[in-house]
């Protein structure tokens, strides 16, 4: 029977296989110095105050930087997560984009008044749409286009096709709606004026300079990199671009963009909610503060580059501050509401030294484990083999393989592919998959192609013949899955918890 067969598995012993990872943060270097926060005129009990209020409001963080005159004052990431993985940014990368947009008008590649229909003339529909004629490149930096709906057919050159087929609402200029395919309009006519990508134009100019190394920025069908979201970047990057934008383009003394580009970029120039008075502005949250180049103007002078699940820089001109987080929250303004309190304690002065270990303290912020956990332990040094019935997933073959610490790799096998996510025993263990995960509530999974992608797993018996996997990406965020082994029964299961359950048998 399975549960007889798979209690002797303890006696089996398998060679010359491992696939254990470190969970331990690897070392790394960002070139950011390092500061007490009373050196640069902030306590470390409000930091403190900060980090306590995310946890009671009970905000997901994966990495938190605060820099203060250019250096790192406090940094943190929630394990799994770690300074050295890169993270999906989402929307973030709109206003990378538009920095990118200004080396072309500075090296005169562009203009922000050249009108977005002559980049594209055998793209253009039969029939010119009122209102496309006026459209330049300055409205869609400003997300002004004029389009009321907002959806467009296809990727690459039929998306474009479509955007510009798109009748208007409002002549261009005097709306403001957001429009994500506005941004990718930039990229792709980027490329069109320069023969390559936004990436590869970027390179020399932006990313080489600051030190960033870019994991991956995703690409529309014809080619193009979205210049709306797939970017992949480190804490430390988002850290970097914001101190960039605030010291005016300028990096390690060097201008490499003007600093009439990036006052440009980052001063409204339209309203998402014109109807809100200034004060209104002020005290109710940031979502009518104003716009600018893919740039979203904030409360208390501030500027933000910001996506989805808020993977956010924050700019703060006035205090020479820059707040850099990945994260999973859905209120933006209550994130935003506890940095500026932090932020409004600052003093332009040095303080006494505190007492408060802070680097200590904030070790103890982690993600919550989210299976329970038993030091219940049965395989070590094992491994077997389960052919499965015919099932949805299209999986063929179930494979577990139990390392001397009990750390765990499942493989699973279909005809067309071979996929293995690690395990660790009652800790997360670190590896990379190329599995497709159909049961993503991201908005950019697996399907996007993005392999591998890196993951942090962890499972523990619930008793000697059942057990419970968890694993997340730690590239593409809300992308898990659970997995529930039961080798209680003769014929024995794994459900993915949320789908039908896969039954097999010993081999």
């Amino acid at each position: 029977m399975v549960k007889k067969a798979f209690l002797a598995l303890i006696s089996f012993v398998l060679l010359g296989i491992t696939f254990s990872c470190d969970s331990t943060t690897i070392p790394y270097s960002d070139g950011f110095e390092r500061a007490t926060p009373e050196s640069q005129g902030v306590k470390s009990e409000e930091i403190l105050n900060l980090f306590n209020s995310l946890q009671e409001k009970e905000m997901e963080i994966h990495g938190l930087m605060i820099l203060r005159h250019d250096k790192v004052i406090a940094e943190h990431w929630w394990e799994p997560y770690s300074a050295e993985l890169p993270h999906s940014m989402y929307s973030s990368t709109k206003t990378f984009t538009a920095a990118i947009i200004g080396f072309a008008v500075q090296e005169g590649l562009l203009n922000i008044n050249d009108r977005v229909m002559d980049f594209f003339p055998d793209l253009l529909p039969e029939t010119i749409p009122a209102g496309l004629e006026k459209l330049t490149v300055y409205h869609l930096l400003t997300m002004s286009a004029g389009h009321a709906d907002t959806r467009y057919n296809g990727s690459g050159y039929e998306q474009i096709a479509s955007f510009l087929a798109k009748d208007y609402a409002y002549e261009p200029g005097t709306h403001f709606e957001y429009n994500v395919t506005c941004t990718h309009m930039l990229s792709c006519i980027l490329t069109k004026v320069t023969g390559i990508s936004l990436y590869e134009y970027a390179k020399p100019r932006l990313f080489d300079p600051l030190g960033i190394d870019v994991a991956c920025w995703e690409m529309d069908n014809d080619g193009h990199n979205l210049g709306n979201g797939g970017l992949h970047l480190k804490t430390s990057d988002l850290a970097k671009f914001g101190t960039f934008l605030k010291n005016g383009g300028k990096w390690n003394g060097v201008q490499l963009l003007n600093k009439e580009w990036i006052t440009e970029m980052t001063t409204p120039h339209i309203f998402q909610r014109p109807d809100r008075s200034d004060e209104d502005n002020a005290t109710l949250d940031d979502t009518g503060c104003g716009y600018g180049y893919q740039t979203w103007m904030g409360r208390h002078d501030t500027y933000r580059a910001i996506g989805a699940s808020n993977q956010v820089v924050i700019v703060f001109p006035k205090e020479d501050m820059v707040v850099a987080a990945h994260s999973t929250i859905r209120s933006e303004k209550d994130f935003n509401d506890l940095v500026y309190a932090l932020v409004e304690t600052v003093s332009d002065s040095a303080l006494p030294k505190s007492d408060i270990d802070l680097n200590a303290e904030l070790e103890q912020y982690k993600l919550a484990i989210p299976i329970s956990l038993s030091e219940i332990q049965p395989m070590k040094s094992c491994t077997k083999i389960f052919p499965v019935e015919e099932n949805s997933y299209g999986i063929n073959t179930i494979r577990l393989r139990f390392d001397m610490n009990g750390d765990m790799q499942l493989t699973l096998e279909s005809a067309a592919s071979i996929s293995n996510v690690n395990f660790g025993h009652n800790n997360w263990n670190y590896g990379t998959t190329d599995r497709t995960n159909p049961n993503s509530r991201s908005v950019y999974t697996n399907t996007m192609n993005v392999t591998p992608y890196t993951t942090a797993g962890i499972y523990s018996w619930n008793s000697d013949t059942q057990l419970t996997a968890y694993y997340l990406s730690t590239f593409n965020i809300n992308t898990n899955e659970t997995f529930v082994f039961d080798f209680s029964q003769d014929n024995a299961t794994m459900t993915i918890v949320g789908r039908t359950p896969i039954v097999f048998t010993e081999k």
